[in-house]
């Protein structure tokens, strides 16, 4: 393909005349000549946030959309709409726009989300496709709670959820040696599970100080993140963490932690009613658990098998040890 943005009769073709709008709050959405988009909130909060995908080649499109709206969900708020940039490197094929931008809009109609603006531009720049999304979404006022000592620490779903499901999409030959046939069928199916909306939605309903999407560093990243920004410490229990056996191979294999793996799809939650939020998520069907706690003591310590270490902070994520 040449260097330079799609054309509008493709883009008709390809997008445009896909796109149905879902929300009342978009007034004017995603079309050719048009510059911006308009959401009308009233009187509720605006949050917006935005996130490129980077380090995978498969499953781009709903890794994009996923994670877009995950970082909406931190702040207990519905995602609303989402704009998208696709860069496309020059040896693409429409085929190959068409099947992300198809991916693209049927995430979101699993998210009831509106995709109301972007950019698609080929650019020998990118040596594979570039997503990167800008997310908005609506929340409603609500009485807000600090995180405190004592706190306890809930995860969702597994630890290295997406990392594992990346590398069942990407270096498939090698991971289907490690695991078994429905092994690796589940393990890909993992990328269904990127999105923590869900999770979100369900804290708004306890008393939820801090919500963190475990995207690159992992549960271990994602639970020093939470406490260093709370000026406060933190106990993580290891053996708590939920963890896929599959997960295990995977990172056995490759030689990685997988509690410092990408985990898109896992939410972590600082509350003070541990119970009864792991009790609401599992009415969902949502994994769940007590992995640790706040402390007073501005130091983060994992505890394995009795043994108590010092968490140093979070480095490159454990999938680029393994995707180049």
């Amino acid at each position: 393909m040449k260097n330079g943005k799609l054309s509008n009769e493709t883009l008709e073709k390809i997008l445009f005349n896909k796109i149905k709008i879902k929300n009342k709050e978009v007034k004017i959405g995603a079309g050719i000549g048009k510059d911006t988009a308009m959401l009308d909130f009233q009187n509720d909060l605006f949050i917006i946030s935005t996130d490129p995908i980077t380090g995978s080649k498969n499953g781009i499109g709903k890794l994009c959309v996923n994670i877009s709206c995950n970082d909406i969900a931190t702040a207990m708020a519905r995602p609303v709409a989402i704009m998208i940039t696709m860069l496309i490197p020059t040896y693409a094929k429409i085929k190959d726009v068409e099947e992300i931008i198809d991916d693209i809009l049927l995430t979101c109609d699993e998210n009831n989300v509106d995709l109301i603006g972007g950019h698609t531009e080929v650019t020998s720049s990118v040596n594979k496709f570039i997503l990167s999304g800008v997310c908005i979404g609506r929340k409603e006022k609500r009485k807000e709670f600090l995180p405190s000592a004592g706190d306890k620490v809930v995860m969702s779903k597994y630890a290295g959820l997406e990392g594992s499901a990346i590398a069942a999409l990407d270096l498939e030959e090698e991971v289907k040696n490690i695991l078994t046939k429905e092994e690796f069928e589940k393990t890909r199916e993992l990328i269904n599970h990127t999105n923590v909306i869900k999770e979100g939605l369900i804290a708004r309903n306890h008393e939820v100080s801090l919500l963190h999407d475990a995207t690159e560093g992992g549960i271990f990243g994602g639970v020093w993140e939470m406490a260093t920004n709370s000026n406060l410490g933190a106990v993580i229990n290891t053996d708590d963490i939920l963890i896929l056996d599959e997960t295990k191979k995977i990172a056995e294999h490759f030689g990685i932690d997988p509690y410092k793996l990408i985990s898109s799809g896992v939410m972590l939650f600082i509350t003070k009613n541990d119970k009864e939020l792991i009790e609401d998520l599992k009415k969902e069907n949502i994994p769940a658990s007590t992995i640790g706690y706040l402390t007073e003591e501005k130091e983060i310590y994992t505890i394995k098998n009795n043994k108590k270490e010092i968490l140093s902070p979070p480095e490159q994520d454990e999938l680029y040890k393994i995707i180049k």
